[in-house]
């Protein structure tokens, strides 16, 4: 159900991606966080926050599918979010989820989310699908906080 993570995910690919944070992070182009359990720690997932020029999304996450449904995707989205408002100064945020992904929506809109548009476009290279994308500015974030 993700939009951009490669399918398969073939071993070694995990590693090959971590090994790209510390660099993402010191030119100031990407922030990846894992969202764990906060009894046990557990990995449930990850979510990053991207700058880099060729990002057309600000954020994206991945939720294992045995954790769905339980607000992980909501808690670590509101958290980027917050994040990329207060500590980044940025002005708008967006994030794009397949349409047949509706879960995703509810989360998005859940953070303060509005539906900025529909797109169809090829999806990980393959076949043209629906996508949804969603946007939120420091503005309508910062009234929904209750601190405009």
């Amino acid at each position: 159900m993700t939009a951009v993570i490669a399918h398969p995910y073939l071993p070694g690919m995990a590693e090959a991606w971590i090994a790209t944070h510390a660099q993402e992070r010191d030119a100031a182009i990407g922030w990846n966080f894992a969202i764990t359990r906060a009894d046990d720690g557990l990995l449930v997932g990850a979510i990053g926050l991207f700058a880099r020029p060729d990002a057309s999304d600000s954020f994206g996450y991945w939720i294992g599918r045995p954790f769905w449904g339980m607000g992980y995707a909501t808690a670590a989205c509101r958290a980027i979010v917050a994040l990329a408002f207060t500590r980044q100064d940025r002005d708008e945020l967006h994030a794009t989820h397949l349409a047949r992904n509706p879960a995703s929506g509810r989360v998005m809109e859940k953070c303060g989310m509005t539906l900025a548009r529909h797109e169809r476009k090829p999806h990980r290279g393959g076949p043209v699908e629906d996508f949804c994308v969603w946007s939120i500015t420091r503005e309508r974030w910062s009234t929904l906080r209750g601190t405009a």
